[in-house]
């Protein structure tokens, strides 16, 4: 399958810039809903928690996909220590996804319902 050859990115360290980076600690691909879901460490000590679409492009560059088959499903911030994780699923395709997500995931990643 096109997703699986996707995969091999566990672990690596993307930085965005001096003060963010992100670590990926979970990649698997989830067959039954075509998709890869993927678990983000995101370390913003001296900045805010990075936005959805900057999450965005940044996977959708990474597994070489456009970015509205990307979906940011949530960023959980801890207060006062700066680090968040993130839970992002990568679609191969568009129109199953939005028969697949709940409508207001969709709405919050800015893609037409």
């Amino acid at each position: 399958m096109e997703l699986e050859k996707k995969l091999g990115k566990k672990g690596k360290t993307i930085k965005l810039d001096e003060k963010t980076s992100i670590t990926i600690m979970n990649e698997s691909v989830n067959r039954l809903l075509k998709r890869i879901e993927l678990d983000l460490y995101i370390d913003h000590v001296f900045g805010g928690t990075p936005s959805r679409s900057l999450l965005k492009n940044v996977i959708a560059n990474l597994y070489n996909v456009p970015e509205e088959n990307v979906i940011v499903k949530n960023i959980k911030s801890r207060y006062g220590i700066g680090t968040s994780m993130a839970h992002i699923h990568v679609y191969s395709d568009i129109n199953y996804m939005k028969r697949v997500e709940l409508k207001h995931i969709l709405r919050r990643n800015n893609v037409q319902v």
